[in-house]
């Protein structure tokens, strides 16, 4: 079995590093075309959707999608809020709904994960600064009147997935200022290898706590299958008198209860 579990690990790894340079290559030539900012972020974010959607089956991913006639068609533009417990969120997300992400500026000077980051037109906050996060909400505001979705993961972090962590709802102005609706989606990781994800075996798909990113990967990557499900909940409407506070507790309502499910 250890044999085998190095044999997959390998090969898998091999596909994703294929899949990555590829990514990697059309995103520098998207950047070279001679466009506006605005299409070149939504062909980015088109080519990341593409390879979200190659790298599932090499990870051996099953997504189902309940209440997916929910999902924003093309046109309709949504602020995505999700719950947040693997690296893998981005991919099943980016396979179901083209969209730029919502990520910390940390990991915008790390070195391959950065660069896998801007290739796919995502947004770097720092939340740590109220004068930066004022600048970064105008810049979520601005993308979406663009006419691209946009995914927060409001928990901040990763989890354990014991529970929806409660959601920093600063980022959520950027749905006030634009009336731009909220859809509300829900992770749930099913099985994986076939079996079903409990608090002793989880941290092979969870990334969580002081687990490095190589670490992580590598255990993704032993694994023969893993099946998740999206439920997409019923979006909320963003009114000029709604605050953010009110946004933000209405999505980890909706977000907490279909996880308990």
């Amino acid at each position: 079995p250890g044999g085998c579990r190095t044999v997959r690990t390998i090969f898998k790894g091999l596909g994703i590093v294929a899949l990555i340079l590829s990514y990697i290559t059309t995103s520098f030539f998207i950047r070279l075309i001679p466009l506006r900012d605005r299409k070149k972020r939504l062909l980015l974010i088109i080519n990341s959707s593409f390879f979200a959607k190659q790298a599932l089956p090499v990870l051996g991913m099953d997504v189902t999608v309940k209440g997916r006639e929910k999902l924003p068609a093309r046109g309709k533009i949504r602020l995505i809020v999700s719950n947040h417990v693997s690296s893998l969120d981005i991919l099943v997300l980016l396979s179901l709904v083209p969209s730029a992400f919502v990520t910390s500026v940390e990991l915008k000077h790390r070195l391959l994960t950065g660069l896998i980051a801007r290739c796919g037109g995502s947004i770097f906050v720092e939340r740590r600064s109220v004068a930066s996060l004022r600048k970064e909400i105008s810049e979520i505001s601005r993308v979406l009147k663009e006419g691209c979705t946009v995914v927060v993961f409001p928990e901040g972090t990763t989890s354990n997935g014991e529970r929806v962590m409660p959601f920093k709802n600063s980022l959520l102005d950027a749905a006030a200022k634009t009336a731009v609706k909220i859809l509300p989606l829900c992770l749930r990781y099913r099985k994986m290898n076939s079996e079903e994800i409990t608090a002793q075996n989880r941290d092979s798909v969870f990334y969580h706590g002081g687990v490095t990113f190589v670490r992580h990967a590598l255990e993704v990557l032993s694994l023969k299958s893993i099946e998740v499900e999206v439920v997409a909940l019923e979006t909320i409407p963003v009114h000029s008198q709604t605050s953010r506070k009110q946004l933000a507790a209405a999505a980890h309502h909706a977000i907490s209860a279909a996880y308990r499910q």
